[in-house]
């Protein structure tokens, strides 16, 4: 019997309805997930990563080489690169503290978690980055810079990590984490490095330069939870404080830090004006310093540059703050 036409219709429109459910389906539902136990197999799945894609490292495995995660997640389709096990962590290792990078990351939306990143020039260097998680990762033996958000790399969080043995080759450049750019750098890379998240790692022993180094161009970089341990701090390129802010807005807060007799260390935090215009409202408040002595303050803000002060705490009783610092006590 032939069908009438307005069968003939519905059964059109039941396939035109299946292929609209089928191009809609999120990207997020067709994920992959792929564990890998080889450099080459790593490499294969950064390659070739989606959205909501999920790449498992072996557990306690040594991957060697510069990997790079160049791909895009997207806010509900995030993509993941993990150890299988957070108490024996996968390794990236970059064949050497005199160049490279360990892992370099220009796409947005990724998850990092419980990595090791050791032995490159830089561990993790953020270029055009948005919307990172860097979630347990321990970053040591590197050359230069631990973490860099660079070039408007911007809403990225990095926390319950451990950075520490860094600056081995260059003690000057020797920062465990580093948002923005030098002024210097403004002509190449994007100065707006904004919104980033440093919060709840430990930093140190034997961090070369600044623990944390907040640079003119930068705004609203969140530091807060974290522990520095000043033992084998160089003092090299002005390297005397755990922080230095040099961008705008950056709320500094319930940090511990223990100077642990190093007498590189001038002063627990510093701010200061490298371009016009930056190195303003910054904020410390509930902060826990142990100096060692009366004479380092727990912030010094530099002429030029505008910061606030409440709720901190030194051991032993001494200097506070000194410069452009409004003080809530």
């Amino acid at each position: 019997m032939k069908k009438s036409w307005r069968s003939r219709l519905s059964c059109i429109s039941s396939v035109l309805t299946l292929g609209s459910v089928l191009l809609s389906f999120p990207a997020s539902s067709m994920a992959a997930s792929v564990t890998c136990s080889t450099a080459a197999c790593l490499k294969n799945a950064l390659a070739n990563a989606s959205p909501g894609d999920v790449i498992t490292l072996a557990a306690g495995v040594t991957f060697n080489g510069n990997f790079v995660a160049a791909a895009n997640g997207t806010p509900t389709g995030k993509i993941t690169l993990q150890s299988a096990s957070s108490s024996n962590k996968a390794e990236l290792n970059g064949g050497g503290t005199g160049s490279g990078y360990t892992l370099h990351v220009t796409g947005d939306h990724w998850v990092i978690k419980d990595l090791k990143i050791t032995n490159a020039k830089k561990g993790i260097m953020l270029d055009h980055a948005n919307y990172t998680l860097i979630d347990g990762a321990e970053v040591y033996q590197i050359g230069e810079e631990g973490v860099h958000y660079r070039d408007g790399s911007s809403y990225n969080t990095i926390r319950n990590s451990y950075l520490h043995d860094i600056g081995t080759v260059t003690p000057s450049f020797g920062e465990a984490i580093y948002v923005g750019s030098d002024k210097g750098k403004w002509g190449t890379f994007n100065a707006a490095t904004n919104h980033n998240t440093i919060a709840n790692n430990t930093i140190g022993p034997n961090v070369a330069a600044e623990h944390i180094d907040i640079k003119e161009g930068s705004t609203g970089t969140l530091v807060e939870n974290n522990t520095f341990d000043g033992t084998g701090m160089s003092g090299a390129n002005a390297a005397d404080s755990f922080i230095d802010v040099k961008g705008n807005n950056d709320v500094i807060r319930n940090n511990t830090g223990y100077r642990n007799g190093n007498s590189k260390i001038k002063d627990a935090f510093q701010v200061h004006q490298r371009a016009a215009g930056w190195g303003q409202n910054a904020s410390f408040t509930n902060n826990t310093v142990y100096l060692d002595n009366t004479t380092a303050y727990v912030v010094n803000a530099a002429s030029g540059t505008t910061a606030s002060a409440s709720g901190n705490t030194r051991y032993p009783a001494g200097n506070m703050y000194t410069g452009s610092v409004t003080s809530g006590k």
